[in-house]
């Protein structure tokens, strides 16, 4: 809960101040899931960043009792270093997030994950999960996968028009109670098959076809994020809005 904690970015450092006043609280500080620092005394301090490359970083504040251990906080944010803050990165309809990193650290690079931008808060993705369509804020994409490219359609109305299919097709899913289209890379479905096989890439490809009248090129039955990432660094008819350095695809899926 990120109301324990009070951060404020700075050039060379993030000073965090905790609402936990008491003495036997203590904080370990991760950056990138990796341990930075343990703050045992105080309820405030800072981070150096000027080590740190730049790009979106994640930032996660475990608060821990005193002497046994026992987590009674947790908070996470997700900030960037360089001359750009998120803050100026806009979100239109119909943009599109690739990230080659992925929850299990394992598969980093192997599969990825991509969402389609809605609004200006919000994307609709298949996350490999129940439900295998959802909205969720476009927060916890970046925070989730900071190492991810954003491309937006040259044409709006292109974007719009995705979008719009997006929000139709999550309307009538919910319709049908979430049973269909389930989760799944089975390569026995057709691509163009909106309702029997559903994953994160497949979504965008049916919104722009479907919505936009818009076939993104596969090479592949699957239609990977990986495909997705590649299809749209070199396509004329989008732009690329962000690039995180470290996206990188190992396998040509």
């Amino acid at each position: 809960m990120t109301s324990h904690f009070q951060l404020n970015q700075e050039p060379e450092r993030i000073t965090i101040q905790s609402s936990f006043l008491r003495e036997d609280v203590g904080h370990s500080v991760y950056i990138d899931q990796l341990l930075y620092m343990v703050q045992v005394q105080g309820g405030r301090f800072s981070i150096d960043t000027t080590m740190l490359r730049e790009g979106f970083h994640q930032l996660q504040i475990i608060s821990f009792e005193l002497p046994t251990g026992r987590p009674v906080a947790f908070a996470g944010w997700n900030f960037r270093i360089g001359q750009q803050n998120f803050r100026e990165r806009d979100f239109q309809p119909g943009d599109i997030l690739v990230a080659s990193d992925n929850l299990d650290e394992i598969k980093t690079g192997y599969v990825g994950h991509s969402a389609l931008v809605v609004d200006q808060e919000n994307v609709i993705e298949s996350p490999g999960l129940h439900p295998a369509i959802r909205k969720a804020p476009i927060q916890q994409f970046l925070t989730k996968h900071p190492v991810h490219g954003h491309f937006r359609p040259k044409a709006s109305e292109d974007g719009k028009a995705a979008a719009e299919y997006a929000e139709g097709y999550l309307n009538e899913f919910k319709e049908k109670g979430q049973q269909a289209p389930v989760f799944s890379f089975n390569l026995s479905s057709s691509l163009d098959d909106p309702w029997e096989y559903i994953y994160c890439s497949k979504l965008i490809w049916l919104s722009y076809y479907y919505g936009a009248d818009y076939k993104l090129e596969n090479d592949f039955l699957w239609f990977s994020p990986e495909d997705l990432y590649n299809n749209l660094k070199e396509n004329g008819d989008f732009q690329t809005v962000y690039q995180h350095p470290d996206v990188k695809f190992i396998l040509n899926t």
